[in-house]
């Protein structure tokens, strides 16, 4: 009843706005005036009335033949962006369509051009069963598939949806609801350059966009002005890699006591594409002598000791992180924005603080001790590429979503790939860090890493 009513007074919007149509003179040739105004709408004022998209190859070259055959120049045109608009149905459970709009790349058909033009299609198209394949598009996503594919976190956080999980060895997000807070579970510290295990750290975020984006050229793309997150970042125990073992053991570590976590995206209003954006991670204490540990707690490699032997146990210990940068979003066609770049630089920092794994024989346990012994190295940003942040990510968000990122960071570069294996719920996600130091001057706990795994997504 409530789905009734909620369609009636759309219609009865639509029919005010556009009762002044220039083309009023299709009435006299339709049975209903009210019909009328609905097939020769402006496809912007029909975000809610049923949309898909036509997935189905030799269908959609029919379709594109059409457009053809009507004179449209084929550089408009595009056989993998046919979208069809609707009137609103009365019974969801025994649909019948009305064509009120066809489009294919830039080019569109009105339904009296429809009707005129491809009534044999049309019928096809129309039917109930629809026969062939297509994919639905949710009623409140915006009117052009093209601006629908456009949405900056395609990917990791989808903005056109109501429920989403994703699952995957990197990372898991969730999102319940309408209430745009997305919970996310992360494994490792990439913004220093250390992916998965390699930081020994994990952590959970609460993210939430802030500030809707009222640019009505880049609200579709950009549907938010500020987007902030806010969390606690924990230490991972296990040096072993348990199942995954055939990945190198990790040799860089966190300290008790956990990290605060908090960053932001922040657009500008006078143009969204351009921003700032800041991420820092910080621990909530230090390094605590008096607690006792498990001596497989921490990854160590060691030093020589006084007679020269290698007896001295180093745990390093990964501390402050952080980028601050400036960035830019660039889509090569801003009237089909599916081929997305968007460009990072600015300043990253990071630090890891060496310390001595000790056997305490009053406790007889082991202990981590960094007070008052030499020997042990405190690594920071000491040179300029050492500062550097710099980050290109390219993204293609059409039938066939992918992306491609490479990262510089703490003289790490990272890079990632990831594609679809089946639909659009199962991708393959591989992530590779190696060092760029020269040879001298690698630090004992960075390696390269490579991992690669699948990614289960679920959007409703």
């Amino acid at each position: 009843m409530m789905n009734k009513i909620y369609t009636t007074l759309v219609v009865a919007v639509v029919l005010i706005l556009v009762g002044v149509a220039p083309n009023a003179a299709f009435a006299q040739k339709e049975d209903s005036t009210s019909l009328i105004q609905l097939k020769t709408i402006d496809p912007t004022l029909l975000p809610y009335f049923p949309r898909w998209a036509i997935t189905e190859p030799n269908l959609q070259l029919q379709i594109m033949q059409s457009f053809i055959l009507d004179g449209r120049p084929k550089e408009n045109l595009d056989m993998s962006q046919i979208t069809i608009t609707c009137a609103p149905i009365e019974d969801i459970k025994n649909p019948n369509y009305n064509i009120l709009l066809i489009e294919c790349g830039k080019e569109k058909l009105v339904a009296s051009e429809v009707e005129a033009k491809m009534r044999k299609l049309a019928v096809l198209i129309s039917d109930p069963k629809r026969p062939y394949s297509y994919r639905d598009i949710p009623p409140s996503t915006p009117p052009t598939q093209a601006e629908i594919a456009a949405i900056v976190n395609y990917m990791d956080m989808p903005t056109n949806v109501t429920h989403s999980f994703s699952l995957s060895g990197f990372e898991q997000t969730l999102k319940m609801g309408n209430t745009d807070f997305w919970l996310r579970s992360i494994v490792g510290t990439e913004g220093a350059g250390y992916t998965f295990l390699s930081s020994g750290e994990a952590k959970i975020l609460v993210q939430r966009p802030l500030y809707p984006n009222d640019d009505p050229e880049t609200k579709r793309a950009i549907p938010n002005l500020l987007d902030f997150h806010v969390g606690m970042g924990y230490r991972i125990t296990d040096t072993s890699n348990g199942i995954l073992s055939f990945i190198p053991a990790r040799r860089l570590n966190v300290g008790r006591g956990g990290k605060g976590v908090f960053g932001f995206d922040m657009h500008a209003p006078f143009h969204p594409q351009f921003g700032v954006s800041f991420h820092i991670e910080v621990p909530l204490s230090g390094v605590d002598s008096s607690r006792i540990i498990e001596s497989r707690d921490y990854s160590v490699y060691y030093k020589p000791d006084q007679s020269g032997r290698p007896s001295i146990a180093i745990a390093p210990l990964l501390r402050t992180t952080g980028q601050a940068t400036v960035f830019y979003n660039w889509w090569l066609d801003p009237e089909k924005p599916e081929n997305f770049f968007r460009f990072d630089l600015g300043v990253g920092y990071a630090e890891v603080k060496e310390a001595q794994r000790i056997f305490d024989p009053k406790k007889n346990s082991y202990v981590i001790e960094d007070d008052n012994i030499r020997g042990l190295m405190f690594y920071h940003p000491v040179e300029a590429a050492d500062w550097i942040f710099a980050k290109l990510e390219y993204r293609s968000q059409g039938v066939f979503p992918f992306g491609l990122s490479t990262q510089y960071s703490n003289q790490m570069l990272l890079s990632r790939c990831y594609l679809p294996l089946i639909g659009q719920w199962l991708y393959l996600d591989a992530r590779y860090s190696v060092s760029l130091r020269s040879k001298e001057s690698v630090r004992p706990y960075e390696e390269n890493v490579f991992m690669i795994s699948p990614v289960l997504r679920f959007n409703f």
